[in-house]
């Protein structure tokens, strides 16, 4: 195997590179095949055999030279240089050996020719042959191909070619221009490879903004704006040394793509702002919405837009809920307020509505039902307009302030200072705060609790037909609500300078007002409740006092709740106390002034359900609360005034014994005050409509029983004086006993408690009568005396169970009357044997009508204090006997 061979060869280099020389100064493309001294130079490397042309044994070295002094050393070059050649090859020859060389070359020259002359003279022949065959080949030539027509032959060449270029640009013209257009498209994916981040901007831009990344959007904006400002080279490069069209071009370029960039930031702009008008936005977007605008420097000052726009929509919310509320209330009351066609229309709809609310006071979930009485859907309207406008406030003021505040603490500022000042926003809050105000205040007609003044009638927007219990419900609900709106807004620490307190004040001393109102009206209904149904927990008594005592109880438990005095829950007692707090002395005064008023009220209704007339509602037979007889529930009959009567005195003896004192009390402790003073001052009215009942019952009793004595004592066919020793006891005297036994029954049978309070009250007006009958007797004979002591003593022992001291003081004087009104005659000596007569008589009478009178009689099973009273009035009884007896003997003596 043969050396490989390593050796430069210059020639190859340069013709591969395309240069000149190995070492060149510039960038340069040359190409060597038209260039002779290369070719001169490829010649004679192919001949460097040849050697020394001069024969002096020299060796010629091109390796040192470069290729225009090899050109020129080289003698097959054609700018061969015989000076060159010889300072190259011979420098040091002598000029013998240069003579020699001469000789030599020319010895060299004439071999050449000498050579070429024998090639020739060997060869002529065929010259001649290829002469001959070459004219006759150019002259065959010059009549076909190369003939004029022909034009030399290059007419079909040149029509191939067209056809050619026709065809090729069919075929590769299109594959060129799509092949241009790719390097196009390639040169600038390269350029926007370059600027990717600037030319992806606004599609970033829009996809943060879609994503609500307004943080991030606003980075990038920063960061191509810097960009754009100081390294516009760095988005969109340009060659160096471009001309002025490309540097212009770059700039349409930029310019066109940040006019997309401030586009899509203006729609965020609009975007930011429009959301600063937002409802419902939190504190934190709306703190970075204003934080992004501000640092994108927009016209407007983003915060005085919040505070505009947000300030302006609350209000016209507010004023929206408030003008829809009145609305839907007023249409609501027409709708549902029932039409009084009669004067007693509304006592009618009132009375039922307190019967089914004071039934449920007693069960578990009383605010169920009260709350669906009378005139909800009224109060329920204004419950909704209440809340609707709070919630409104209490959702938006709070983040409003909570941005005026950070503002007002220097926060969301721009660098230039605006002409509006900082202090406005707080009163934007207030504005908000006062608006809320004046809405319940223009509804409810609010006063100052410090003028002490009431207006005369109800908001005209409350229902007219709704209880006071129903009323007191939603009026604390409505209250609670305002306190709840009141305290939120009094967190926020504003400064408002106690408006929101006050309005609570206000708000309380209004409802305060209407609460007592509808309190007293239906204090005037409330006899319309009285069924006359016994109460089998409280003997003698009907259920109306447990529900009058329910009713004074929720309604002054609801004043002092409204009053801001306590809170409440289970237990007994007019207030249920759970915790106290410190009450305005002018509310105390409206509560107790409303309580002691609602009582005088109820008393006034006490003389309406003893009319003659039975009140409304009040059924015409009841069953009573006397025990069962032979399996039968006595009845008794409600129409009689008299049966209704007695039942309201009985009812009385509860109220004035117990219940009023005990409310009163139970008021005292509540309102930590006294009420001595008002308490006498009431018990003196309960007791004198007391007594002016009881002697509406009685009088009309005793007089009918004084009309019958009256009539027989007086009876003109009569003559005391010349009457006859009696034998029987008149049937007068039966008579006014059996009217005193009607009354008897009468008041067992309905309220057994006031028996002997009646019939006590019944025998001292009979017994006044008795003595003034026979007051108008001027003189009695010995059988007249016998008579009336007869009659009287009869009367007396029948009755002996109900004479009372003043009764018995009554009969001693009756007795004393008769004994001094004897007029003793002749004959009348007999006395004690008439006595005795009138003795028996008088004994025969008493078992005759001992049937007829037992009801007279005291009961033997009885114990206790009535049992001693009864005993002690037979004892009376008695004594007044031995009296008499020992009268009648005396005046018989004289």
């Amino acid at each position: 195997m043969g050396k490989i061979n390593f050796t430069t060869d210059e020639a190859s280099i340069l013709k591969a590179y395309k240069l000149s020389s190995q070492n060149p100064t510039k960038w340069e493309e040359i190409d060597h095949d038209l260039e002779d001294p290369l070719s001169d130079l490829l010649t004679s490397q192919s001949n460097d055999g040849d050697g020394d042309p001069l024969g002096l044994g020299g060796v010629i070295d091109l390796t040192s030279l470069d290729a225009e002094s090899k050109m020129s050393v080289l003698i097959s070059s054609k700018s061969f240089d015989p000076k060159a050649f010889l300072s190259a090859v011979h420098p040091n020859a002598t000029y013998q050996d240069l003579a020699a060389g001469i000789t030599h070359l020319q010895s060299s020259i004439d071999a050449r020719s000498e050579a070429v002359r024998v090639l020739v003279e060997d060869n002529f022949d065929r010259f001649v042959a290829v002469k001959a065959s070459t004219d006759a080949l150019y002259a065959e030539m010059r009549e076909g191909l190369l003939s004029d027509k022909a034009e030399f032959a290059t007419r079909p060449l040149v029509d191939y070619l067209k056809r050619s270029a026709v065809k090729a640009n069919q075929v590769f013209l299109p594959t060129l221009e799509n092949s241009a257009k790719a390097q196009k498209l390639r040169t600038t994916l390269g350029v926007f490879e370059r600027s990717k981040f600037f030319f992806s901007l606004p599609g970033f831009l829009v996809e943060s903004i879609e994503a609500g990344r307004y943080e991030a959007a606003l980075r990038q904006y920063s960061k191509g704006k810097f960009l754009l400002d100081s390294r516009p080279g760095q988005l969109l490069p340009v060659e160096a040394g471009a001309n002025a069209g490309s540097t212009a071009q770059q700039k349409r370029i930029l310019d066109k793509v940040w006019a997309n960039v401030e586009k899509v930031m203006g729609e965020m702009k609009a975007l930011l702002l429009a959301r600063l008008q937002e409802p419902g936005r939190s504190v934190e977007e709306m703190e970075r919405a204003i934080e992004i605008l501000l640092e994108l420097n927009v016209p407007e000052d983003p915060i005085w837009t919040y505070f505009d726009s947000q300030h302006k929509r609350i209000m016209d919310r507010m004023s929206a809920a408030y003008r829809t509320g009145v609305s839907i209330i007023d249409a609501t009351k027409s709708r549902t307020t029932p039409e009084l066609s009669s004067p007693n229309a509304l006592r009618q709809i009132l009375g039922a509505q307190l019967q089914v609310c004071i039934v449920a006071l007693e069960s578990k979930a009383p605010e169920a039902v009260i709350s669906q009485a009378g005139g909800h859907e009224v109060w329920q309207a204004i419950w909704d307009m209440v809340k609707n406008i709070s919630e409104v406030m209490v959702s938006s003021l709070p983040n409003f302030w909570k941005i005026a505040r950070s503002f007002l603490e220097g926060k969301f500022k721009r660098p230039s200072s605006s002409r509006r000042s900082s202090s406005q926003c707080r009163q934007m809050a207030l504005d908000i705060i006062k608006l809320y105000i004046n809405f319940l205040s223009e509804f409810f007609i609010l006063s100052d609790v410090l003028s002490n003044s009431s207006t005369t009638n109800s908001p005209e927007h409350f229902p007219s037909h709704s209880n006071s219990l129903t009323t007191a419900h939603w009026l604390t609900k409505i209250l609670n609500e305002v306190q709840d709106c009141v305290a939120e807004i009094s967190a926020l620490e504003l400064g408002e300078g106690g408006l929101v307190k006050g309005l609570v004040e206000s708000t309380r001393w209004r409802f305060e007002d209407v609460l007592v109102r509808s309190w007293l009206r239906d204090a005037n209904y409330m006899y319309t409740l009285e069924s006359f149904t016994p109460d089998l927990s409280t003997p003698s008594t009907t259920l109306y006092l447990a529900h009058l005592e329910s009713f004074m109880r929720h309604l002054a438990t609801s004043a002092f709740k409204i009053a801001g005095g306590v809170s409440t829950d289970s237990g007994s007692g007019v207030l249920r106390v759970t915790q106290r707090n410190i009450v305005p002395p002018a509310f105390i005064s409206k509560i107790t002034k409303a309580f002691l008023d609602a009582i005088y009220a109820v008393l006034d209704g006490f003389v309406v359900l003893v009319a003659e007339d039975a009140p409304p509602g009040v059924s015409s037979i009841v069953a009573a609360g006397a025990p069962e007889r032979e399996g039968k529930q006595e009845l008794i009959d409600l129409r009689d005034s008299n049966t209704r009567l007695l039942l309201v005195i009985s009812n009385f003896s509860h109220l004035s014994g117990s219940l009023i004192p005990n409310i009163l009390s139970q008021l005292e402790n509540a309102l930590g005050i006294s009420v001595e003073d008002d308490r006498k001052t009431l018990m003196k009215a309960v007791t004198a409509l007391d007594k002016t009942l009881f002697d509406g019952y009685v009088k009309p009793k005793a007089a009918a029983v004084a009309v019958i004595l009256r009539e027989g004592i007086l009876d003109k066919d009569m003559d005391w004086y010349e009457t006859p020793q009696p034998t029987e006891i008149r049937p007068y005297m039966y008579k006014a006993l059996m009217g005193l036994v009607e009354i008897h029954a009468q008041i067992s049978r309905v309220s057994e408690n006031l028996l002997e309070r009646g019939m006590y009250a019944l025998v001292e007006n009979v017994a006044q009568d008795a003595l003034l009958s026979f007051k108008q007797v001027k003189r009695f004979g010995m059988g007249g005396m016998l008579r009336a002591t007869l009659e009287i003593e009869f009367m007396h022992q029948t009755l002996a169970r109900y004479v009372s001291p003043p009764a018995a003081k009554t009969l001693s004087e009756l007795y004393n009357k008769i004994s001094q009104a004897y007029a003793r005659r002749p004959g009348d000596e007999n006395l004690q044997g008439n006595l005795d007569s009138v003795k028996r008589t008088l004994a025969e009478s008493r078992r005759a009508t001992g049937i007829e009178f037992m009801c007279f009689r005291a009961a033997k099973e009885r114990s206790g204090k009535g049992k001693k009273e009864k005993d002690d009035g037979r004892e009376r009884g008695k004594d007044g006997g031995k009296d008499r007896e020992g009268r009648g003997d005396s005046s018989t003596a004289s």
